[in-house]
């Protein structure tokens, strides 16, 4: 199964705005005087109330099932996973269609080939464009947010005096304290206004504090015995009280 609650994947925010979109969609197709349905079914005789109802957990089913299965596809096998998503939409229509094919013939009473066909046709159009092309849409954004946090988690800026510095974290390979100051080593040292430990709450899990003057890149550890570390050349003391930090990060 794709997911289980259709709202697990997205963020608190969305959530309430997406839960709004579809209460909303639901109150205006069942008020009688509006009238703004489409096809067989009309708010004006009240039929929509139990199609509505079985369509928000379907049309939430398609519109989030491929909306996540395109979020999480790989560059690579990116036509794959539309393909598998667009078999959600026609499971989905299918099934929608059977639902409501029944329905009309309970409420109405009648049914030939003719009501059938509009039916079909019908759900077909209406899912096609007011949710799986929407649902690609919206994971194609979900996925290009996703890409850009990554690219932001690769990299760390800093206040170098007046300028801001982009540092890429993998050519980080460690931080050293003095006083109120703490030096970046990068391709070139950077000289900040800031402690070591406000330093070191800005930095992602990689990072370890070795010594009470030391931060590593434990990506870039060379060389490892039980008081000091070489990182990128450099030969940094481990601490007594730090020892462990390096031990648990190196053995994971």
């Amino acid at each position: 199964m794709i997911w289980i609650n259709p709202f697990t994947n997205l963020s608190k925010r969305e959530q309430k705005l997406h839960a709004i979109v579809w209460l909303s969609g639901i109150i205006m197709i069942n008020i009688p005087d509006w009238n703004v349905t489409m096809g067989l079914f009309h708010s004006n005789d009240y039929s929509l109330i139990i199609p509505s109802l079985y369509g928000l957990l379907l049309n939430g089913y398609l519109f989030y099932g491929c909306a996540f299965q395109i979020e999480n596809s790989e560059l690579s096998n990116i036509w794959g996973d539309v393909k598998r998503s667009l078999r959600i939409c026609l499971v989905v229509t299918v099934i929608e269609s059977l639902l409501d094919i029944s329905y009309f013939f309970i409420h109405y009473g009648l049914m030939n080939l003719t009501i059938i066909y509009e039916i079909i046709l019908g759900q077909f159009l209406m899912n096609s464009i007011f949710f799986y092309l929407p649902s690609l849409l919206f994971g194609f954004f979900k996925a290009w947010k996703k890409s850009e946090s990554k690219t932001h988690e690769n990299k760390l800026i800093i206040k170098d005096g007046h300028q801001k510095v982009h540092l890429h974290l993998n050519e980080l390979s460690h931080l050293e304290s003095d006083g109120n100051y703490t030096i970046y080593y990068a391709n070139r040292k950077h000289v900040i206004r800031q402690t070591l430990a406000q330093a070191e709450r800005e930095l992602p899990d990689f990072f370890a504090r070795c010594h009470k003057s030391f931060i590593v890149n434990t990506y870039l550890i060379e060389k490892q015995s039980y008081d000091q570390v070489v990182v990128k050349g450099n030969t940094i003391p481990i601490g007594r009280k730090y020892r462990k930090n390096i031990s648990v990060i190196s053995n994971n």
